[in-house]
């Protein structure tokens, strides 16, 4: 009789299919929540990476006779069209004017001429040195000068919040030459190119 019970569990299949989804069902559920979560990270990376070229952009096609503060905060208002829908208050833009000139020692500084970010302020002080990264191959001699577009997103998953409780920001930067003169006044802090 235990031999004959035997036989007819080992042939009865009937659950294993459900037995095998259950076992399965975990491992997909983290597999499609995890390519949600990366697709949404990555199309917020996108988002970072346009808003830095496309202020940066504008900033640099400034006419030679240069932008007022009011101007510049203005053509930062496109990032609220690259970055929507997601939340523009967690980004910040930031646009540098660099330029280099000529240190004791026969290589170059390279200081700010102005600066300006997303929230109306002045991020670095005019004549401060410019510490964070930089294509010096822009910059190859004395008076050049570069616009660079600095973006900082301060993402949130929107799924692994639970599993990753601290936010991460995303940056990039941008680096443009002018386009119209050989740097790009802004009016009330500079005058000239000089």
């Amino acid at each position: 009789r235990m031999m004959h019970l035997a036989r007819r569990i080992r042939r009865d299949h009937r659950g294993v299919a459900a037995v095998e989804f259950a076992m399965i069902f975990p491992i997909m559920a983290m597999l499609f929540i995890g390519a949600i979560e990366f697709s949404q990270a990555l199309t917020v990376d996108r988002r970072v990476t346009q808003s830095a070229s496309s202020v940066a952009d504008l900033i640099a096609r400034a006419p030679e006779t240069g932008m007022t503060a009011a101007e510049v905060d203005g053509a930062m208002k496109i990032i609220e069209q690259l970055v929507a829908p997601y939340d523009v208050s967690r980004l910040t833009v930031k646009i540098i004017s660099v330029r280099a000139t000529p240190s004791g020692g026969g290589g170059m500084n390279y200081t700010v001429d102005w600066s300006r970010d997303s929230n109306g302020q002045t991020p670095y002080a005019r004549g401060s040195t410019y510490t964070g990264y930089l294509d010096t191959s822009l910059l190859d001699k004395a008076g050049s000068t570069v616009i660079i577009g600095e973006a900082t997103y301060n993402y949130v998953p929107l799924i692994f919040h639970y599993f990753i409780t601290e936010a991460f920001d995303l940056k990039e930067e941008f680096f443009l030459k002018p386009r119209n003169a050989s740097c790009v006044i802004l009016k009330g802090v500079m005058t000239t190119c000089a």
